[in-house]
This record gives C-alpha cells, structure tokens and sequence, in this order.
C-alpha cells in the first residue's frame, strides 16, 4: 500500500511537475513564436526598408542615369543642330560660291561670244579689201593693152602716155607697180577704171605735148593740166596705199595680235575699221558724183576746154573733199595700228 502511495505521489509530482512544464513550454512556445513573428516582422521591415532603400536608391540612380540620357541627347541633339548649321552653312557657301563660279563663267562665255562676234565682224570688214589685196600682190588680174583706155601705143597721147615716173612715162612695164595702185584703188573693176580713164585722158589732151600736137595740130596747150592730172593721180595712190596697203593688209603676225586683243580693243579696233569704210563709201559718193556729171557735161566739163573741170573742181571743193579723206585715212591706220601692237 505504501508503495503504491509512493508511486501515486510521484504520479502526482510528475504530473504536476509536467503541468508545469508543458506550461513553461506552451510558454515558451509563444515566447519563441513571438519572437519570431518579431524577428519576421523585423526581416519583414528590413526587407521592406531594405527594399524601399534599395528603390530609393534604383530610382536615384535611374534618375541620374535619365539625367545623364537626357544629357546626353541634349547635347547629341546640340551637336546635331550644330553640324547641321555647319552643314547649312557650308551648302549654302557652296551653293553661293558655285553662284559666283556660275556667273563668272557665264560672264566670261557672254565676253568670249561677244569677242567671237566682234572677230567675225572684223573680218568681215576687212575680207573685201583682203580679197583685192591678194589679186594685186599675186597678180591675178589682167590689164588690157590699153591699159584701161589710158595709153595709146600709137599716139601716146593718154594719160599714161603724159605721166611719168623716174623719167619713165606711166604705159611703161617698169611702172606697173604704180598703175597697181590705182586698179586697186578702183577695185579692178574694169567700167570704174575706165570712167576714170575718160576724165583724166580729157585733162591729158590739154597738156603740151609734141606728139600730141603732131598727131592733132593742136597749137594752144594749157600747162596746168600735167599739174592737175599728177595730182589725181597722187591723190589715188596715196588713198590706195594708206587704205588698202596700211590699214587693211593683214598679215598672220597682224591678226595674232588681233586674236589677242581684249574685248575693249577689239571694239575700238572695230570702229576704226567701220570709219574707215564710211570714209571710203563717201569717197565712192564723189567719184560717183563727179563721172554722172563729166558724162552728163555738166558746166561743160566734158566739152569745155580744161578751165571748166578746174572751175568745177574748185566750186565743189574736191581737192579738199579728197586731201581731207587722205589725212583721215592716214590717222586711222595709225590709230589701228597702235591698237593692234598696243602690248607690243
């Protein structure tokens, strides 16, 4: 019984003992659980601060890094305006550069077409005379046997018979050259020459000569006709060579110089060539005038003894319509001349 006591007293004290215990324990149980909810709370919170820290810190850095993108594209998109400015600016230099090239070309193809133009009128100007120049220095022309109505073989009464030169009379083969002048001055052209002939063979049958007299019985003679007919004579050799001979005759080394001429040159150049020629057409004007009037007779030029064609050339001041010409025509050659050497 006394055991039995015994055992149900440690029963009891175990039980009691394990009450206290299993107390202590579900205590302690929630003591843990506690804590560990507070730990999980704690974690929780750090994690949560952790987390919030680490956006803070994920948005401070995205925020730079957009900052830093952002400044980046500003200054990508400066530095792409600005080489688009540069590039703006270098088209538009170009473009205006290209401008200046454009016109200056086309300044120049302008010049060079008028250059061309003014050529081509210069030579246009001075082909006729060019063209009579290469018949005479080739002889490619024929002169009659009477020499255009001024030498009579027989006679010797014309006025290449009257005229001479170096003791030799005009007719003569020695004065060809002399003759030359004054077909070329009439442009070979057989009718002009031979109206010249007629007027200056009338002069000649008042001129004192012994065959003259002879052949004809003439006992009155007028001493100023030889005068009168040297004088025309020497009026149209002189025209002849100062126009055709001096201002017209080009040679390779002449137009050299002339293809080398500016545009200013070639202008000037040109309008002395055009007075020229006006000079002449006025010359063929009174040539014109003066052979209607001998053939019409007029005052009896034709006719009349020598005194009338005196009177008529004197009213109508040829002498000094014809020397006036000639002195025109020596200042223009010379004045051509010096355009054409000018950087001679």
């Amino acid at each position: 019984m006394k055991h039995k006591l015994l055992a149900t007293l440690i029963l009891i004290t175990l039980i009691a003992t394990c009450k206290t215990d299993l107390s202590k324990t579900v205590e302690l149980k929630k003591s843990l659980i506690e804590q560990e909810i507070e730990i999980i709370e704690a974690t929780k919170k750090t994690k949560t601060e952790a987390t919030h820290t680490e956006d803070e810190i994920a948005k401070a850095t995205t925020e730079k890094a957009l900052e830093r993108i952002m400044s980046s594209a500003t200054a990508i998109k400066e530095e792409k305006s600005k080489r688009d400015q540069i590039e703006r600016k270098r088209i538009e230099e170009k473009a205006k550069q290209l401008e200046v090239e454009y016109q200056k070309k086309w300044a120049q193809n302008q010049t060079q077409l008028e250059i061309n133009k003014i050529k081509i009128a210069i030579r246009q100007q001075t082909q006729d005379a060019e063209r009579l120049l290469i018949i005479k220095d080739n002889d490619y022309w024929n002169e009659p046997s009477d020499q255009f109505g001024m030498h009579d073989n027989n006679f010797l009464n014309k006025a290449f018979d009257i005229l001479k030169k170096d003791l030799k009379p005009y007719h003569h083969d020695d004065n060809k050259k002399i003759r030359e002048k004054i077909y070329l001055a009439f442009e070979y052209k057989d009718s002009y020459i031979r109206a010249l002939g007629e007027i200056l063979n009338k002069i000649a049958q008042d001129y004192e000569s012994p065959k003259f007299n002879q052949a004809n019985d003439k006992t009155s003679t007028k001493p100023q006709a030889k005068p009168l007919l040297q004088e025309i004579i020497e009026n149209i050799n002189e025209h002849s060579h100062h126009y055709f001979e001096i201002a017209f005759k080009i040679s390779d080394e002449k137009q050299n110089k002339i293809d080398s001429l500016n545009l200013s040159d070639l202008k000037i150049l040109a309008s002395k060539f055009s007075e020229l020629q006006k000079i002449r057409n006025t010359c063929k004007i009174y040539a014109k005038i003066i052979y209607n009037d001998f053939k019409n007779n007029k005052d009896e030029i034709r006719t009349g003894s020598i005194d009338k064609l005196e009177e008529y050339i004197t009213n109508n001041s040829y002498r000094k319509k014809f020397k006036d010409t000639i002195e025109q025509i020596k200042i223009l050659a010379t004045q051509i001349d010096n355009i054409i050497y000018k950087s001679a």
